[in-house]
């Protein structure tokens, strides 16, 4: 059950930081254009 938890746990971390890298390159595509 923890290793089913820590797994779960990852994959939304990886989620979350694959939305906020896109999140960043869409603001800086606005910034710097």
């Amino acid at each position: 059950a923890k290793d089913w938890e820590a797994t779960i746990a990852s994959s939304t971390a990886w989620a979350m930081i694959a939305s906020i890298r896109m999140l960043i390159r869409r603001t800086a595509r606005y910034c710097y254009a």
